[in-house]
């Protein structure tokens, strides 16, 4: 789709190898540590690769169901809300629907208000490694949410059996160090996206009023 996610994830990936480079030079980032994260990014690609072999059938046949949806909801905490942001974008981008995007830590103050029976909510759900009180509170945010009626899609990694009681989906991304789950959760979002788009008879190659590249003001 012109909408693509490896532009995105090309994006981040430069962004945080400037980030660590500039960490190293200033003296704020170990060379063990850097290494490590530099590791841990080079095994991006495998495990984007196994979201896709696991889980996007499932969401090609959520996308399906889901062909009549009107409205939808993404809600993150952290590096999870620019997910929840990008994961709203693409899908209006796409399928010509509302869709928004929160910090999970601000439902109450206004967006619980748009929750109805039946209304899709993405959910980027933190890992509970490392993060035991945020990974809580987003489980906490989901069961709040559903409690009201909607219909909670949750992407936790592998593992994760706590937001299994909570969610109505649960889609999974493989493990990775905090700051690269965004490298993963971000891809059942895409692939959301594309496949509503299809669902709804729309050329994902040429959403109205975009371009490949903007070449004017």
């Amino acid at each position: 789709a012109v909408a693509s996610t490896k532009a995105f994830v090309a994006q981040i990936t430069a962004l945080y190898l400037l980030a660590l480079h500039v960490g190293r030079v200033r003296g704020a980032v170990d060379p063990v540590v850097a290494v490590e994260a530099v590791t841990e990014l080079e095994a991006v690609p495998g495990k984007i690769a196994r979201v896709l072999e696991t889980e996007q059938s499932r969401i090609a046949q959520l996308a399906h169901w889901m062909a009549d949806t009107r409205s939808v909801l993404f809600l993150g905490r952290n590096v999870g809300y620019p997910i929840a942001l990008e994961g709203a974008l693409k899908l209006k981008e796409l399928a010509y629907i509302h869709a928004e995007g929160f910090a999970a830590g601000e439902l109450k103050h206004g967006p619980i208000a748009l929750i109805e029976p039946g209304q899709p909510v993405f959910v980027v759900v933190p890992s509970p490694r490392g993060s035991g009180e945020m990974h809580k509170k987003v489980v906490s945010n989901i069961e709040e949410i559903r409690a009201r009626g909607a219909r909670v899609i949750a992407i936790a990694e592998e593992g994760d059996v706590a937001v299994l009681p909570a969610a109505d989906e649960v889609l999974r991304i493989p493990l990775a160090a905090p700051l690269f789950e965004p490298l993963l959760a971000v891809v059942p979002l895409h692939i959301f996206a594309m496949g509503l788009a299809e669902a709804k008879g729309l050329d994902v190659d040429q959403p109205r009023n975009l371009a490949k590249s903007v070449t004017v003001e």
